[in-house]
C-alpha cells in the first residue's frame, strides 16, 4: 500500500466520522501522517499481531493485559505443589501459614501415592487372574491323559472333632449327584445285559424336573431334539455321517419352526380381540390370526405387494413357511391367484417331487428373481422366493430378522448340497453355514461369555456338538452339563472323538471337513472325575467305566489306565478293599466284593488291573504296595522278586515294631501259604533265592535274640558258610547259583557268623580256668580241640571272604581278620 492510497483512505474515514455537532477538526500534514504510520508499524512488528489482537480484545472488556501478564509471571506452578521451606525469622503468622500449606501438600502427596499403589495392585491382581485362567486352559489343552490333569482342588474345612470312623466330605454338588446316580443306573443296565435307556432323553427329563434352571433345561431340550434321529453304528464316523445326512438340518428347522409357532400362539393370546381366532386349529388359521395382529395398523402395510382387504399376501406365505407348513403357504397363494410358476413349484416341493420339470421351473424363477425381484420393496415376497429357490445367501433380510432364531432358520432354509446346480447363483452349504457361525461370527459376535446358552444352542442347531460342548465345559458351572452331554452323545455314537486319547480337548483330523472338530471324551471325563475321585471313588469308577471302548497309544484300555492312575496315587488298604474286595477264605488268590467285580468287561478284569497297578508302583519304587497288587493279580513271580529285593536290604536289621522288616514278615507268611498251592508258577532260581533269604531272616532273628547255636544250625543246613577250610570251595560254588540278593547280604552273614564263633571261643576259653586244680587231662584236651575247631571255623570264614568273586566291603574284611587274630 503506497502513501496515496493511505491518504485516500484517511480522507474517507474522516468524512464517515463527521458528526452534526461542532468538533474541532484534526488536520495532519503528510509528514505527521508518515510519522504516525511508522510508529504504529514499529509497535506491530515488536509485539506481534497476536499480542496486538489480544490487547484490543481484552482492552474492550476492561482488562489491562500488561498488568495481568506481570501478575502471572510472579506465580510459580512448581513452587505451588512442592513442600514449602520453613521460615527462619520470628514471623509467627508466616510460620503458621507455611506449616499449614506444608500439611496440605503432604496430605495431597500421600493420597496421590496411595491411589497410585492401589491402582497398581488392582492391575496386577487382574493380570494374575487372567493369566491363571489362561494357564488352566493351556494345561487342559496340552497335558496328556497319563499325567496329572491339574484339577481345580479347593480347600476343605476339616473339623477338629472327628468321628470314630470318619468319611471324607463329598465334593459332588446336588446336580452332580443326580447325574452320577443316572450314570450308575445306566451302567448297571449295561452290565446286566438289559436294554439301555437313551441317556440324552434321561438327562433332558432330569433337567426339566430336578434342575431349577430353565436355561439348562432348554439346552438339554435342543440337544434331545437334535439327537432324535436314526441311530448310527459305531463303525461309521459321526462327523462324516453328520455332514452328509440331511436329517440334522431338518431337525434343526423343525425345532425352530415349533418354537416359532409357540411364539405366535402367545402373541395371539395377548390380542384375542384383534386376532379373531376361529376355525380349525391349524397353521393356516394360526398364521392368518397372527398376521391380523401384526399388520393391524395401516402404516405397517407400506411397501407390501398384493394387499387385499387389509391383508397382505406375502406375510401370510412367509409365516406359513416359517411355521414349517408348505401346504398353508400353497393354499394362500392359490387363493390369491398370483405367481402361478411359484405356486406350481411349491406344490411340487410339497409333494416331494424334484424331477426335471421342477428343476426347470426353479431355474426360470431364479432368473426372474435375479432380474426383477432382487430389488423388490416387499421384504416378505423377496424372502419367500429366496427360501423356495434357496438362492442369494448374502441377503441379510434385516427387516424380517427379529431374533437369532429367525436368522438361523433362514440360513437353514436356503441350504443346498454341493452337487446341486446353482444356475450361476451362489448357494449356501452346510459346511458354509457352520463356518459362518463358528469362524466368521464366533464368540464375540454372540457375546458368548454372557449368553452361554444362546451360543450353545446356535452351535448345536448347526450340528457342531463338539464345539458346543467344549465351549460349555470352559466354565466350572456348566462343566457337569457339558460332560454328561458328551457322554450321552457318545453312547448314541453321535460324538466325534479323535483317534488318539492324547489329543487336546478340541482338535481336528486331517481329513475332517472344515470347520468340524473332535472332542477328546477321555480327557474331558478324566478332568471332571479327578476333582472328586478321592472322596467319591465309587462314582469316579462309574465314569471311568464309560471309557472301556477307548484305547491308549500303546494299545492299553483307557478305563484301566484311569483306574490304575487312581490306585497308584491312593494305594492304601481301604482303597484296595473298595476296588478289589477282600480275600476269599477258601481261595487265597480270589478276591470278592470289590467295585471292580461289577464293572468288569471282556477286556478289563481286576486281575489285569492289579498287575498294571503293580507294574506302575514298581517303577515308582513303591515296592511294598506293588507286592500287594502282584499278590492280588496272582503274579507270584513278580511278588517274590520284590520281596527278595526288600529282604536283602533289611534282613540283617533287628526287628522293630512297625518297621519294614516286621511288615515283610507278614508278607512272607502269606506268600508261603500261596507257594504251597502255586509253586509251579514261579521260576526255580527265584524260589531258591526267596527260600534262602527267608532262612537268613530267621537266622538273624535268632542271632539278635541270643540263640547262637540255633542260628548257626540254620547257616550250616543251608550250606551258606563253611565250618572248616575244606568246605570253602563248596560254599562259594553254591553261592554262585543263588541270586544277587543273597550276595548282597553275605557280608552281614559272615560278620554275624564270626561274632557267634568269637563269642563261643571266648566263652570256652574263659571257662577253662574255673575247674578243679586236679582237672582231668582228657577234658582239657577236649576243650583245646574245641578251641582249635573254633579257630578253624574263623579261618574258614576269612578264607571264604577272600575267595568270593565279589568285592567285599573293606570294613568287613578288617573285622573278620581282627576277630581271627584275637582268637589266636
Amino acid at each position: 500500500m503506497d502513501l496515496v492510497e493511505l491518504l485516500q483512505q484517511a480522507q474517507r474515514l474522516t468524512n464517515e466520522t463527521k458528526m452534526d455537532t461542532e468538533m474541532p477538526g484534526v488536520e495532519r500534514t503528510m509528514s505527521q501522517v508518515l510519522q504516525a504510520t511508522q510508529e504504529l508499524h514499529s509497535r506491530v512488528t515488536q509485539t506481534g499481531t497476536n499480542d496486538l489482537q489480544a490487547h484490543i480484545l481484552l482492552g474492550s472488556k476492561g482488562v489491562d493485559l500488561p498488568q495481568l501478564t506481570q501478575k502471572l509471571e510472579t506465580l510459580s506452578a512448581r513452587q505451588s505443589f512442592e513442600p514449602l521451606d520453613p521460615v527462619t525469622d520470628t514471623d509467627v503468622q508466616g510460620y503458621l501459614k507455611n506449616e499449614r500449606e506444608n500439611a496440605i501438600l503432604s496430605v495431597i502427596d500421600e493420597t496421590n501415592r496411595s491411589i497410585f499403589e492401589a491402582v497398581e495392585r488392582q492391575k496386577w491382581r487382574c493380570i494374575y487372574a487372567e493369566w491363571g485362567e489362561e494357564k488352566e486352559s493351556l494345561l487342559n489343552a496340552l497335558v496328556g491323559p497319563h499325567q496329572e490333569d491339574f484339577p481345580d482342588v479347593q480347600r476343605q474345612m476339616v473339623p477338629t472333632a472327628m468321628a470314630d470312623a470318619p468319611t471324607p466330605f463329598s465334593r459332588l454338588n446336588v446336580i452332580q449327584q443326580l447325574y452320577a446316580k443316572e450314570i450308575s443306573a445306566y451302567n448297571v443296565l449295561h452290565i446286566q445285559g438289559a436294554q439301555r435307556t437313551n441317556l440324552v432323553t434321561t438327562f433332558a427329563r432330569l433337567a426339566q424336573q430336578s434342575f431349577d434352571d430353565s436355561l439348562v433345561a432348554e439346552m438339554w431340550s435342543v440337544l434331545e431334539f437334535m439327537a432324535d434321529v436314526t441311530p448310527l453304528s459305531r463303525n461309521i464316523d459321526p462327523i462324516k455321517s453328520r455332514q452328509s445326512a440331511t436329517q440334522f438340518i431338518q431337525q434343526a428347522r423343525t425345532y425352530l419352526e415349533r418354537r416359532y409357532k409357540t411364539y405366535m400362539n402367545k402373541v395371539i393370546e395377548q390380542n384375542l380381540v384383534v386376532a379373531r381366532r376361529g376355525g380349525i386349529p391349524n397353521v393356516y388359521n394360526l398364521v392368518g390370526s397372527y398376521v391380523g395382529v401384526t399388520f393391524q395398523q395401516p402404516q405397517s402395510l407400506c411397501g407390501l405387494h398384493d394387499v387385499t382387504n387389509g391383508r397382505p399376501l406375502w406375510p401370510l406365505v412367509y409365516y406359513s413357511l416359517r411355521s414349517g407348513d408348505m401346504g398353508a403357504a400353497v393354499r394362500y397363494l392359490k387363493e390369491a391367484g398370483t405367481c402361478p410358476d411359484l405356486l406350481k413349484l411349491m406344490t411340487l416341493l410339497k409333494m416331494g417331487d424334484r424331477d426335471t420339470s421342477a428343476a426347470k421351473l426353479e431355474g426360470q424363477l431364479k432368473l426372474e428373481y435375479n432380474n426383477k425381484l432382487h430389488v423388490c420393496t416387499d421384504p416378505y415376497k423377496k424372502a419367500v422366493y429366496v427360501i423356495v429357490l434357496a438362492c442369494d445367501p448374502h441377503d441379510t433380510h434385516a427387516e424380517l430378522m427379529r431374533s437369532i432364531d429367525d436368522f438361523l432358520w433362514m440360513q437353514l432354509s436356503i441350504l443346498r448340497g454341493q452337487d446341486k446346480r446353482d444356475y450361476n447363483i451362489e448357494q449356501l452349504t452346510y459346511s458354509g453355514l457352520q463356518s459362518l457361525i463358528l469362524d466368521k461370527y464366533g464368540e464375540n459376535y454372540f457375546n458368548a461369555r454372557e449368553k452361554t446358552p444362546l451360543y450353545f444352542q446356535v452351535l448345536a442347531l448347526t450340528g457342531q456338538f463338539e464345539a458346543a460342548i467344549e465351549f460349555l465345559a470352559r466354565t466350572e458351572t456348566n462343566r457337569p452339563h457339558a460332560v454328561h452331554m458328551a457322554i450321552a452323545l457318545n453312547e448314541l455314537c453321535m460324538l466325534g472323538v479323535p483317534s488318539s486319547v492324547k489329543q487336546p480337548l478340541l482338535s481336528a483330523e486331517p481329513d475332517d471337513p472344515p470347520p468340524m472338530k473332535r472332542l477328546n471324551l477321555v480327557r474331558l471325563i478324566v478332568m471332571y472325575a479327578k476333582c472328586f475321585e478321592q472322596t467319591d471313588t465309587e462314582q469316579a469308577l462309574q465314569y471311568y467305566y464309560l471309557l472301556r471302548h477307548f484305547k491308549a497309544e500303546d494299545g492299553t484300555n483307557a478305563m484301566l489306565n484311569c483306574v490304575s492312575d487312581l490306585l497308584v496315587e491312593n494305594c492304601d488298604d481301604k482303597m484296595l478293599e473298595l476296588v478289589f474286595g477282600v480275600v476269599d477264605e477258601a481261595n487265597p488268590f480270589r478276591f470278592t466284593g470289590g467295585i471292580f467285580d461289577e464293572l468288569h468287561t471282556m477286556d478289563c478284569d481286576k486281575y489285569s488291573l492289579a498287575g498294571m497297578v503293580g507294574d506302575e508302583l514298581s517303577k515308582r519304587s513303591s515296592y511294598e504296595s506293588a507286592i500287594k497288587l502282584y499278590f492280588i493279580a496272582g503274579q507270584l513271580d513278580k511278588a517274590l522278586r520284590l520281596v527278595c529285593s526288600l529282604l536283602s536290604q533289611v534282613v540283617h536289621q533287628p526287628s522293630r515294631p512297625g518297621s519294614m522288616r516286621e511288615r515283610l514278615g507278614a508278607v512272607i507268611k502269606q506268600l508261603d501259604a500261596a507257594l504251597a498251592e502255586r509253586k509251579t508258577d514261579v521260576e526255580a532260581h527265584v524260589i531258591v533265592t526267596y527260600t534262602v533269604l527267608s532262612q537268613v531272616k530267621e537266622f538273624f532273628d535268632l542271632h539278635h535274640a541270643g540263640e547262637s547255636r540255633l542260628a548257626s544250625d540254620i547257616l550250616t543246613n543251608n550250606r551258606l558258610i563253611p565250618t572248616n577250610s575244606y568246605e570253602v570251595d563248596e560254599c562259594v560254588t553254591n553261592l554262585k547259583r543263588m541270586g544277587p540278593e543273597v550276595i548282597k547280604v553275605l557280608p552281614d552273614i559272615l560278620l554275624a557268623a564270626m561274632d557267634i564263633v568269637y563269642e563261643e571261643y571266648v566263652s570256652q576259653r574263659d571257662s577253662s580256668g574255673s575247674g578243679s586244680v586236679y582237672g582231668d587231662e582228657a577234658k582239657s584236651e577236649s576243650k583245646e580241640a574245641l578251641l582249635r575247631h573254633l579257630r578253624g571255623r574263623a579261618k574258614a570264614l576269612t578264607n571264604m571272604a577272600a575267595s568270593v568273586p565279589y568285592r567285599m566291603p573293606s570294613t568287613t574284611n578288617q573285622r573278620l581278620v581282627q576277630l581271627e587274630i584275637l582268637m589266636h
